[in-house]
């Protein structure tokens, strides 16, 4: 039988069907391949195991695998299916108890990529410089793991490709921005060991907090950014480029609502800056927790002459606060982070890290 780490595409059947163990569910069997459906129709015939939503058969009395494997032997035969059996347990046990693991309240979803284009569909997805992206892209994945953090943190998980019985995992990007491949701001994927625990230890002193300030700076270089340009058209031809303004704070504002999020959760302004900061969230769109990247973001708002006029009085208020709001950079000072309530930030001064 060939082994379920086989790195490259081409090496994987037209027809398979992955056998895994698991000690919640029995015996796993995922169908893939360019013609996955014949695995289906294979372990249909069989009548024993249980279709689950995420494309996963599963064999829950295991007292009777000996003469179930055996129907399923001949049926893989007459589907000219091949059979493979991992070597590791079913990547859903270890999401899930990586997930219980992890501070605050995680859930674990698998996914599979029975198609070899359905793998492809990831890489716009994936905000990761490292092992995770060179994986997607390289070699063939047939299933992973979507974390996803009460927060709206999206993760991916795969098993690391080669026979290593490691596992990596690497960050998604929210759905307000579009330029998530090579992004100088993506923070890179973790090489994780086969100890869920252990991971997990690993994800929550090193991945997370480098995660999360990536996330902030690349919001607030993106707020930055936007408000910079309509400083310099202020300063052009008065009304020669109003239409533009209006587009550029259009293109603005999902990030800013997201960095104000952010910052209303540590920060505690001033009077004066409460104000400002108050007018902003009649400005910005209303969200609740990340934009999911899974999920089509809802359309930009419209902008008027008005809105940006106000965004550039109160906006600065907001980048100051943003500036001090970035998350620790050091694993000690994250794990001090993850163990307090949000700290409370005085008013930053106006000398704040320049554009």
């Amino acid at each position: 039988m060939n082994m379920a780490d086989t790195a490259l595409p081409q090496a994987r059947p037209d027809a398979e069907i992955i056998l895994c163990t698991s000690t919640k569910e029995g015996l796993v069997a995922i169908p893939v391949g360019e013609k996955y459906s014949h695995g289906h129709t294979a372990l249909r015939s069989t009548g024993a195991f249980e279709k689950q939503k995420a494309g996963v058969h599963v064999l829950r009395d295991l007292a009777a695998m000996r003469d179930v494997m055996s129907s399923l032997v001949q049926a893989a035969k007459l589907y000219r299916v091949a059979l493979t059996t991992s070597p590791r347990p079913y990547l859903g046990d270890y999401a899930q108890e990586l997930a219980r693991c992890l501070p605050g309240a995680w859930r674990a979803t698998v996914e599979v990529y029975a198609h070899p284009v359905w793998q492809e569909d990831w890489l716009p997805l994936l905000w990761d410089s490292g092992a995770l992206t060179e994986a997607m892209e390289r070699c063939r994945v047939p299933y992973g793991a979507v974390l996803t953090g009460s927060t709206g943190a999206e993760l991916l998980l795969i098993e690391q490709p080669g026979g290593t019985g490691r596992y990596l995992l690497g960050a998604c990007a929210s759905s307000t921005f579009d330029d998530n491949y090579d992004n100088p701001f993506a923070p890179p994927g973790i090489v994780l060991p086969s100890y869920p625990r252990l991971a997990a230890a690993q994800v929550t002193t090193t991945f997370l907090p480098a995660y999360e300030r990536a996330v902030h700076e690349r919001l607030l270089a993106e707020v930055e950014s936007g408000h910079g340009r309509l400083e310099d058209l202020r300063r052009s031809a008065v009304g020669a480029h109003a239409e533009e303004s209006k587009a550029v704070l259009r293109r603005l504002l999902p990030h800013a609502a997201h960095l104000l999020d952010r910052t209303l959760g540590v920060a505690d302004p001033s009077p004066e800056d409460g104000a400002a900061l108050d007018r902003l969230t009649t400005l910005l769109p209303a969200r609740v927790d990340r934009p999911s990247v899974f999920r089509v973001p809802p359309p930009l708002p419209l902008a008027s002459a008005d809105d940006v006029h106000r965004w550039l009085a109160d906006g600065p208020v907001l980048l100051r606060y943003a500036r001090a709001a970035l998350p620790p950079p050091s694993a000690a000072d994250s794990r001090r982070a993850l163990a307090s309530p949000p700290r409370a930030l005085t008013a930053p001064t106006a000398s704040g890290r320049s554009r």
